[in-house]
C-alpha cells in the first residue's frame, strides 16, 4: 500500500515540475502541524506525509525564490516547548529537500509529552517571516486547533482560526486541500489532514496578480480538488470568449487570446454585430450556481478619433444562467453590439486616414448568484474538518457582490469615401487659387 501511494505522489509532483512555467521572485512560508495528533504522520513508515511534505516544498520553491520551513506546535514555556521552529530559511540555491527533511522530527515539551496546536499563532509568526510585503503560506495540518491543551475545545478553537481567514483582510485568497490518509498509530487513527494555500499581501491585489497567484499554487501539483475560501467574488465564475481560429472576415468581431477585436466596418452605417463564441466556466468548488444574472457593459471609451464619443449599447443573451456544477462550463451565450450611426466629424488631421478605432474595456459581470454547497463532498471530509457543522466561511453569500471578467474591446471603423471627395474638392480649391494669383502676376507684368 504504501509503495502504491509513494508511485502515486512521485508521479504526480514528477509531473507538475514537468509543466511548472518560472515565477518571478516569490515569498513562501511552509508551516507543518508537528503537535501530538499528528505524529502518525511523521513517525508511521506507510504513511506518504513526509513525502508529500517534501514535494509540495520543492515544486513550489524555484529559482530567485525565498522560502522559510517551520514546523508549529503551541508555545508553552512551562514546557519549553518553543514554536514554530524553523528548520530553514533562505533562497532557491541554498534549499535542501532531503536535508530539511532530516528535521521533520516531533518537538516534545520538558515533561517528555507531545505539543498541542495553536494555528492561530503559527499563521502570525509564519507572516512575520515574510521578505516583503506578500507571499504565500502553505499550511498543513490535521485542522484540530487544540490550544487549550485539552483538545476538547478544537471545535471552538478552529472555528477562531477560519473567523480569521475570513477577517483579516491582507489575507487575500485561500485555497483548501483536503488530503485523505488514514494511518494508525498505537491504536489512535487519524484519517487525513488539510493543506491551506494562503495568499497574504498587505497591498490589494487585482484580478490579474490573483490569477497569478492561483496558478502559482495549482502549479505546486497537488492532486486533490482545491475547496475556494476566498475570494469568491474575483475570478471564480469567468464569462470567457473563445479564441477564433482560421481566417478572419471583415464585419465581424473575433477573439485573438487578449482582445475583443472587429475591423472592416464603415461609418455612417447602423451596425448590430453578434458574437456568438462566449462561455460562462465555474471555478467555485464544491459549490453549484443555483442561479445568477449576467450583464455587460463597456467602460473607459476610447477613440482614436475626438469627434467620437459612443460605441452604442451590448447586451447579452442569455442573460441568466442555472444549475451549473462545481467546475462546470456553460456555453452558448452570446454578446449583441449595437452600433449607432458613427460618423466624425470632419477635420483636417484625419483627411489622410484610412481608419479610427474604438473601444474601452468590456466589463462581463455576473450578479445576484445564488450558490449551494455540494454537501456530499463537504460531509466525506467532515472529520477532516473537525467541525461538528459547516463554519461561515464554508457559506458565503454572493447575492449582493458582482463577479466580473474584463476584456479589451477595439473595433476599427472606415472613414467614408466623402473624405476623399472634400479633398478632391479642396486641392481644387487651392489649385484655382494659386492659377488665380498667377494670373494676376502675370497681368501686372504686362
Amino acid at each position: 500500500m504504501y509503495n502504491k501511494m509513494k508511485r502515486f505522489f512521485v508521479l504526480i509532483f514528477l509531473f507538475a515540475s514537468l509543466v511548472a512555467k518560472a515565477q518571478e521572485s516569490n515569498n513562501f512560508v511552509f508551516l507543518f502541524d508537528n503537535s501530538g495528533s499528528m505524529s502518525g504522520y511523521y513517525r508511521e513508515s506507510n504513511s506518504a506525509f513526509k513525502l508529500f511534505a517534501r514535494a509540495l516544498m520543492k515544486n513550489s520553491i524555484k529559482e530567485k525564490d525565498n522560502a522559510s520551513v517551520m514546523l508549529f506546535t503551541k508555545s508553552d514555556p512551562k514546557r519549553k516547548i518553543e514554536s514554530p521552529k524553523t528548520i530553514f530559511n533562505g533562497g532557491y540555491k541554498d534549499f535542501n529537500a532531503e536535508g530539511v527533511m532530516k528535521n521533520f522530527t516531533l518537538m516534545r515539551g520538558s515533561d517528555g509529552e507531545f505539543g498541542t496546536t495553536d494555528l492561530i499563532e503559527a499563521l502570525d509568526k509564519g507572516i512575520e517571516t515574510f521578505k516583503g510585503d506578500a507571499g504565500v503560506i502553505w499550511l498543513v495540518t490535521d485542522n484540530i486547533n487544540d490550544n487549550s491543551g485539552s483538545g476538547d475545545s478544537s471545535y471552538f478553537n478552529t472555528l477562531s482560526f477560519y473567523q480569521r481567514l475570513r477577517n483579516d483582510n491582507n489575507i487575500r485568497k485561500i485555497l483548501l486541500y483536503p488530503i485523505p490518509e488514514k494511518v494508525t498509530e498505537v491504536g489512535y487513527t487519524s484519517l487525513g489532514y488539510v493543506v491551506y494555500a494562503i495568499v497574504y499581501s498587505k497591498e490589494n491585489l487585482s484580478q490579474k496578480q490573483l490569477e497569478g497567484y492561483d496558478k502559482l499554487i495549482r502549479e505546486a501539483g497537488i492532486k486533490q480538488k482545491a475547496i475556494t475560501l476566498k475570494p469568491q467574488d474575483i475570478g471564480t465564475i469567468v464569462l470567457q470568449p473563445r479564441v477564433a481560429s482560421g481566417k478572419i472576415a471583415e464585419g465581424k468581431l473575433y477573439f485573438d487570446g487578449k482582445t475583443l477585436r472587429g475591423f472592416g466596418f464603415g461609418e455612417g452605417q447602423k451596425v448590430r454585430e453578434t458574437f456568438n463564441d462566449l462561455s460562462l466556466k465555474s471555478n467555485l468548488y464544491p459549490y453549484i450556481i443555483k442561479s445568477a444574472n449576467l450583464n455587460v457593459h463597456l467602460e473607459d471609451f476610447k477613440s482614436s478619433d475626438y469627434s467620437v464619443k459612443s460605441l452604442g449599447t451590448q447586451q447579452i443573451t442569455p442573460s441568466t444562467v442555472s444549475n451549473v456544477s462545481p467546475e462546470g462550463e456553460v456555453t452558448g451565450f452570446t454578446l449583441i453590439f449595437n452600433l449607432p450611426e458613427i460618423t466624425p466629424t470632419f477635420s483636417f488631421n484625419t483627411i489622410f486616414k484610412e481608419d479610427f478605432s474604438i473601444g474601452g474595456n468590456l466589463v462581463l459581470e455576473v450578479s445576484q448568484t445564488d450558490i449551494l454547497l455540494d454537501q456530499n463532498y463537504i460531509n466525506s471530509f467532515k472529520d477532516l474538518f473537525a467541525l461538528q457543522s459547516i463554519p461561515e466561511i464554508f457559506q458565503p453569500s454572493l447575492k449582493d457582490k458582482k463577479i466580473v471578467t474584463t476584456i479589451p474591446l477595439e473595433i476599427k471603423m472606415k472613414y467614408g469615401p466623402w473624405r476623399l471627395f472634400v479633398l478632391i474638392g479642396l486641392i481644387t480649391v487651392i489649385v484655382l487659387i494659386l492659377v488665380f494669383l498667377v494670373i494676376m502676376v502675370m497681368k501686372k507684368k504686362c
